[in-house]
Formats: C-alpha cells, structure tokens, sequence
C-alpha cells in the first residue's frame, strides 16, 4: 500500500513539474519575441511610420481613421516584423473614434483628453503643464526646444521642487526625441508627402509629440499615435497659409 502511494505521489510531482516548465517555456518562448523599443528610437520609427505611409498611399481621402491606423501599422510591420508583430492599436483607434481626419486640430484634441489622462495617472500633469505652456504661447519648434530646456533645469535643477518620477522622465525623453525627430522629417525636402513644397510648419510637428505624449504609457503604440496626429494636422491645415521654418537651433 506504501509503495503504491509511493508512486502516486511521484507521478504527480512529475506530472507537475511537467507543467510548470511548459508553462515557463511558454513565458520565455513570449519574452524572446517581445521586442522592446528604445524610447530615444521612437521618434526614428515615428518617422518611419510616416514615411512608410505617405510613400504606399499618398493621402488619406475617403478613409476612416481606424482604416488609416491599420494601414500605417501594416506597414511598419512589413518593414520591422519584430518591433510590431504584437502591437495592439485598439486604444488609439477608441480615442480617434468619430473624428474627421480632414478637421482634425491637436489642440482641441489634447484639452478634450488631458484630464482623463491626468486622472488615470497615464500623463503627468507637469508634462502636461509644459504641453499647455507650448500651446497657449503658440510655440514654433525652436522655442519648444527652449521651453524643454527650461523645463529640465525647474524640475532636475531646482531644489525646491520634488525630482521628476521615473515615468516622467521617460515621457520627457520621447517628448523630446519625436520633437526632434519630426522636425527633421518635415523640414526635409526629400519627403514623401503629396505636397513637398508645402510642408505644414511648427503644428504638424507639435500634433506628433503630443500625439505620443499622450499614449507614451502604452508603449509603442504612441509611436502610431503620433504619427496619426500629424498626418491628419499634415492633411487639415491650409497649406498656402502657414510658414516654413528654414533652419532650426540645435540644443
């Protein structure tokens, strides 16, 4: 009878053990194939993402906006399978819901969604601060880069104040880095967009970051996001109207 219960007992731990290891294999087989993207490459993919896009369908006309996010995240997964393979946009879709590409204004679209951001804790209410400082102030890109400045030596600096948590700074560093990045995409001459000659200013640039401020806290996807915003301000603004900044300060 002992023997017996013996090899009961030895045939369950094994049949444990068995299932464990599977079950560990199973969470190694996904942490190999989730790719976690640098968050100073984000603007790069930012603006690959409108590369991509602008370069297969030159526009957005007669499309929804969850048609047009599905179609710039199929193409950076043709392009970086591994970065985007298990990318979900489902979040970004919601917040675009019901809004005309061809209508779209980023300022109207972050005071509409700030608050709810601030409450569920996905956007710090000092980045936010530095977002509505941009925006009440009508900043071009130079002087968002001065405004960032500032912000840095107030909040690293100072003494006074508490230090920035660590999710603020990471939201402060692709703030910064898609800035960066999508000034310099559109204040190139060489991209793809239907109207090269006419590059849609400092707006286009600051709908991008903004766009990924505001989905940072879902990784990746604020990259589509970002992109979205500024492809909708690229396709919305008046182009003859707006001015083309030449040349930029580098800080």
């Amino acid at each position: 009878m002992k023997r017996i219960i013996f090899l009961l007992v030895a045939v369950s731990a094994n049949a444990l053990f068995v299932s464990c290891s599977k079950e560990q294999d199973s969470k190694d087989s996904y942490s190999k194939e989730k790719i976690e993207i640098p968050l100073t490459d984000y603007g790069f993919y930012h603006n690959e993402a409108l590369d991509l896009y602008y370069k297969k369908y030159k526009g957005i006309d007669g499309k929804t906006t969850g048609l047009i996010i599905d179609e710039m995240l199929a193409e950076l997964k043709i392009k970086y399978p591994d970065q985007f393979k298990n990318m979900d946009t489902n979040e970004v879709k919601l917040a675009f819901q019901g809004i005309d590409p061809k209508k779209f204004d980023i300022y109207s679209f972050w005071n509409s969604k700030k608050e709810e951001l601030y409450a569920s804790n996905k956007v710090s209410k000092r980045l936010g601060s530095l977002v509505d400082n941009i925006i009440e102030n009508d900043m071009n890109y130079n002087q968002c880069m001065v405004a960032i400045e500032n912000f840095k030596k107030a909040n690293y600096l100072s003494k006074t104040n508490n230090p920035l948590t660590v999710n603020e700074q990471n939201e402060l560093i692709v703030f910064e880095n898609v800035l960066k990045s999508s000034n310099q995409y559109w204040t190139s001459k060489s991209n793809p967009t239907k109207k090269t000659n006419n590059q849609p200013g400092s707006k286009a640039i600051i709908a991008d970051t903004m766009g990924a401020l505001m989905f940072v806290y879902g990784g990746p996807m604020s990259l589509i996001a970002g992109g979205i915003c500024s492809l909708f301000v690229n396709e919305a603004i008046p182009y003859e109207s707006v001015p083309y900044e030449e040349e930029s300060i580098n800080l």
